[in-house]
């Protein structure tokens, strides 16, 4: 692959909640550019309609069940991945939950550890596994997935938002030791973005008016005019994973839009 091109022909991605949202998009995206993909999800159904469309389409592509939160599961989804394909390019750390809305007064623990488990411990376990295998294999480049929240805080989201924190620690706390593997590890911090949100589950009840005019705030905290599509964020996870990016490694770097720069 010329320095130049952002061509992955031949080579593997692995994406954690790449059945639907916003790891759908990336998978779609890097399987456009020639990479074989393989989709690790929770929700099975959803992940194997996901795999089978971008097969279809005449890419390679594997679906696993996987619950990140599980370090078995985790290990097993990279192991899927190199088996097949003989090779792990590029990882994203995707998947994640929002928990319940909540006041911290209100906050129960067994919602906290299981934000935790899947958003913080999840990346962590896929990480370690795949580590091992970028690093017998020559080298790698992994993006982890956090929030503007991570720095805002959220008032009814804080298990989330912390969780999230927490991502951008252990991104950096990584990338000070893999980069002597070739092995390149970021962090995406991300703003809105349209139609993928895991925070969505919590407005399954509103109506339309209630949608339009929770839309329309959204979009007023932008200074650019509009939520970022899928594919705005999955483009710009294509130019990390390519050799256009070889030098950026153990970054934070934020697409909102400029959301994040407040009012």
């Amino acid at each position: 692959m010329s320095a130049f091109d952002l061509s992955g022909q031949g080579r593997v991605a692995l994406i954690t909640g790449g059945a639907r949202g916003l790891g759908r998009a990336v998978a779609e995206v890097f399987a456009e550019a020639g990479y074989r993909v393989a989709l690790a999800d929770v929700d099975v159904e959803a992940g194997r309609a996901a795999a089978a469309e971008l097969t279809a389409r005449g890419s390679e592509a594997l679906f696993v069940a996987t619950d990140v939160a599980d370090s078995g599961q985790a290990a097993a989804a990279v192991a899927a991945a190199v088996e097949r394909w003989d090779r792990l390019d590029f990882v994203l750390n995707n998947a994640a939950v929002a928990g319940r809305a909540a006041a911290i007064a209100e906050l129960d623990e067994a919602d906290l550890e299981r934000v935790l488990a899947v958003n913080l411990r999840g990346p962590f376990n896929v990480c370690k596994h795949a580590v091992r295998a970028q690093r017998e294999h020559g080298g790698g480049s992994i993006l982890n997935v956090s929030s503007i929240t991570a720095e805002a805080g959220s008032p009814t989201f804080a298990a989330y938002a912390a969780s999230k924190a927490g991502v951008v620690a252990l991104t950096r706390s990584i990338a000070r030791h893999v980069g002597r593997f070739n092995i390149r590890v970021n962090c995406l911090r991300s703003g809105s973005i349209q139609g993928t949100g895991v925070m969505r589950e919590e407005r399954r009840s509103w109506d339309a008016d209630q949608e339009r005019r929770h839309a329309l705030a959204m979009i007023k905290k932008i200074p650019l005019g509009r939520r970022a599509q899928p594919r705005d964020v999955a483009h710009f996870a294509l130019f990390l994973a390519s050799p256009l990016a070889a030098h950026v490694h153990g970054a934070v770097l934020t697409i909102d839009g400029g959301e994040s720069l407040g009012s």
